[in-house]
């Protein structure tokens, strides 16, 4: 594992390398970079610090002794991530500080010294170590890291604490990626200033959840503002943000394709990404290529792509004539979720190195063939049906009726070897983002729609209910059918909504494989 002083050094080296890089172009291409620990001899040795960032004393990640750094991991299949994890947060009354890591998407084991959220927790002054181990079978792709203390989530996803894994492979599979320039791209929605709150989560719902209570001197908010009037000029009290910038340039030549890989890593907000005037290749979802799915091609083309939080997309972007913009359109949550305006991310602008390139058609020629693991293989019938509930009211958010708290026992026990049909119904105003750990799954239909072509993810939207003429409500759905076939995923694990106040506030329950 480096030392402090080895990966302050390896980090200087990697912005150092950043910044040559971008002197050796004439134009403007400055994107942010963002440093990275690359696996040796099959390790990837990670060591992060828990602190209070000096400016508005929110909980943030130290890396190398950098403060507000998260770096990307880059494994391949068969690796192991060796995680170190020291909380350095102060033990102030009323306020959560503990800190565990979850490690999104991957499939691997959920128990310690594994992706366990439940029982892995570092206290004010503790430190937790992880080894993860990659299966040699894993899907290559964009995954990510991220706090999952109950009750302090997100809080500490919103001031930052979040970094990318790339599982290596996905270029081999496609080689047509391997000569284009890779961007890494983290989005996140930031407060403002020191005292912003999302309008979810009133201090007081913070109450209990780790033997905590409210500040003194605060009082329960309004639990829901509503955007139902024009949520598209609807203020936030968050401001996006790409790889930590308020706005991004991104350089690149007319007819030059470059190779997106973006996660949401907001706590709650919606990113539907456009680039003006361009089509977008979209090539993975979730970590996992599109053509992990039998018989789904290995790329669509699309003009934009809704991310709810936590979802990653993997896409080519092809440079345009003219400067243009990187977006995310405005997106109704409902007439009482949160407030999703549109936002310009980034500029793309030619940085004049060379003259145009070929923007002829995109083919992708498939190369190494995917893993042979069981999300190629044909799906056996389901082994079970279940329905889960989202459901709201003023004191807090549940799933199928009921608020999570530490220690609830299986809400549900799946057997290995199986998958199972679930339906997703979303009976309250505001949408829902349903994600299980450990496992993927395919969304078979939205509110009866079929969804083609089918892929493997492991978060999908549930629209809110609709009101019928004759004043009835009929709830959102989603049909998934959740894959647990992977022998690797046997234990005790969480599904919630990754809209990470509501499920800090109760919806989430625990599903225990056998």
């Amino acid at each position: 594992m480096f030392s402090r002083v080895a990966s302050l050094l390896f980090t200087v080296m990697l912005l150092a390398n950043a910044s040559q890089q971008s002197q050796r172009l004439p134009g403007p291409d400055i994107f942010p970079s963002i440093p990275e620990i690359h696996s040796v001899r099959g390790v990837a040795s990670v060591s992060l610090d828990v602190v209070l960032d000096p400016v508005d004393g929110k909980p943030i990640f130290e890396y190398g002794g950098i403060a507000g750094v998260a770096p990307t991991i880059r494994v391949a299949p068969g690796d192991t991530i060796a995680m170190t994890i020291h909380n350095a947060l102060p033990a102030t009354p009323g306020r959560p500080g503990d800190v565990n890591v979850h490690f999104h998407g991957l499939v691997v084991s959920p128990d310690a010294p594994g992706d366990d959220v439940l029982r892995t927790i570092a206290r004010p002054g503790g430190t937790v170590r992880y080894l993860v181990k990659i299966p040699a079978d894993h899907e290559p792709g964009l995954y990510w890291y991220h706090p999952h203390a109950h009750g302090a989530t997100y809080e500490q996803v919103t001031s930052g604490m979040s970094g990318a894994i790339v599982v290596e492979g996905l270029q081999q599979h496609l080689p047509v990626l391997q000569t284009m320039r890779e961007r890494i791209i983290v989005l996140r929605d930031v407060p403002i200033g020191p005292n912003a709150v999302d309008e979810d989560m009133p201090m007081t719902s913070m109450a209990g959840m780790n033997g905590t209570s409210p500040p003194a001197g605060t009082s329960a908010a309004p639990r829901k503002a509503t955007n139902a009037a024009n949520p598209c000029r609807a203020e936030s009290a968050l401001q996006p943000t790409l790889n930590r910038q308020l706005h991004a340039h991104i350089g690149i030549r007319p007819g030059e394709r470059q190779f997106f890989r973006v996660v949401n890593a907001s706590a709650s907000r919606y990113f539907d990404l456009s680039v003006d005037g361009s089509t977008l290749g979209l090539v993975a979802r979730d970590g996992v290529p599109l053509d992990a799915y039998p018989g789904t091609p290995p790329l669509e083309i699309v003009r934009h792509l809704l991310l709810p939080p936590a979802s990653r997309a993997e896409f080519i972007v092809t440079g345009p004539a003219r400067p243009s913009e990187l977006r995310s359109a405005c997106f109704n949550s409902g007439p009482t979720g949160d407030a999703d305006p549109a936002v310009d991310l980034a500029t793309l602008v030619d940085p004049g190195a060379n003259d145009a390139e070929s923007s002829a058609p995109l083919e992708l020629r498939v190369g190494s063939p995917l893993p042979a693991n069981v999300l190629s293989q044909p799906l056996p019938p389901p082994a079970a049906t279940r329905t889960i509930r989202f459901t709201e009211d003023a004191a807090g958010f549940y799933l199928n009726g009921k608020a999570f708290a530490m220690g609830d026992r299986p809400a549900i026990v799946a057997r290995s070897g199986t998958v199972e049909a679930w339906t997703l119904l979303n009976e309250t105003d505001e949408v829902h983002d349903f994600h299980i750990h450990q496992v993927h799954f395919a969304t078979t239909s939205l509110d009866g729609v079929p969804v083609r072509p089918r892929i493997w993810s492991d978060t999908v939207n549930v629209p809110p209910r609709r009101r019928l003429a004759d004043g009835r409500y009929l709830a959102g759905n989603a049909k998934i059918i959740v894959d647990f076939r992977d022998p690797v995923v046997r234990g005790t694990f969480v599904y919630h909504c990754h809209i990470l106040d509501h499920e800090d506030q109760g919806m989430m329950a625990v599903i225990r494989v056998i």
